[in-house]
């Protein structure tokens, strides 16, 4: 398959251009060192620990662990294998880019999207105490991110907003997932059951829309009007649920507030507009 294309073609000057591939080909070395090396490293140093913290005291993200089964048992060695394929494609990318092909751009910001996930495997060693050597792979992707849309590619900033909040909604979409598996595992209501897989999916459909509409795809506001109606299915009632049970506004909701402003911006003309026409530049 040919992944160059007029869309896919690094926007820059012929004076910066050999600049920026050699700005590209650092963030992706670096990237692709911390994606692959540290988090096999931290896995290695800090699941024993968590598991063992979490099985003495019976309960994981804050729900009791059901038969001996906590949530992160299975969770974090999954995420972790998501976290060093991004780290492989981060090498992929560098590779693109000291050849200054076209496709190293996409394929830099896909590596970046899905080494994002990293953020998950702080959570349970913070709650437990343990040193979240995570953040070490976590915030040099926030600050790659940055540094791909600003500096390597010029990206309008409506866009890169729409993206964040694109972002924050895969984030929020994935953690109800885990959310509600742990719920499922001290005993939950059937609804966490149908929430727990299409939270996944509308997560890894809010990381399908950051790619493609950095990327500048055609099908982005489809992707984008499925990843909302998905998240919104999954996460209402998973929230509607829990906050009764709760008694208070349910975590679970996040991505559907955020899942509903995107759908906004997508079927209002101004954002309908922005985004079809960036697409289609």
């Amino acid at each position: 398959m040919n992944l160059s294309n007029k869309n896919d073609e690094l926007v820059m000057n012929n004076s910066s251009k050999d600049d920026k591939y050699k700005i590209g080909a650092i963030i992706s070395i670096i990237g692709a060192l911390l994606g692959i090396f540290l988090v096999y490293f931290s896995f290695l140093s800090v699941y024993d620990t968590i598991m063992a913290s979490e099985l003495a005291e019976g309960r994981a993200g804050g729900e009791a662990i059901s038969e001996g089964t906590s949530v992160s048992e299975f969770v974090m060695p999954a995420i972790n294998d998501i976290v060093l394929l991004g780290g492989a494609l981060w090498a992929v990318a560098a590779f693109g880019f000291i050849k200054k092909e076209n496709w190293a751009w996409s394929t830099a910001i896909t590596a970046n999207v899905i080494s994002l996930l990293s953020f998950f495997m702080l959570i349970p060693a913070m709650s437990r105490g343990i040193s979240p050597v995570y953040v070490f792979v976590f915030v040099p992707n926030l600050f790659s991110f940055a540094l791909l849309l600003k500096t390597v590619r010029k990206i309008d900033t409506n866009i890169i907003i729409i993206s964040l909040i694109a972002g924050m909604a895969y984030v929020m979409s994935f953690m109800n997932g885990v959310a509600a598996t742990d719920q499922l595992l001290s005993g939950g209501d059937n609804v966490f059951l149908v929430g727990q897989r299409l939270s996944w999916i509308a997560g890894f459909a809010w990381a399908g829309f950051v790619i493609a509409i950095l990327n500048k795809k055609s099908y982005t506001i489809q992707l984008g009007v499925f990843a909302a109606i998905t998240a919104l299915i999954a996460s209402v009632p998973l929230g509607v649920v829990n906050s009764i049970e709760e008694a208070k506004f349910s975590k679970f909701l996040y991505a559907s507030v955020l899942s509903l402003i995107l759908k906004l911006i997508f079927f209002l003309p101004r954002g309908n507009n922005l985004i079809t026409e960036w697409v289609k530049e």
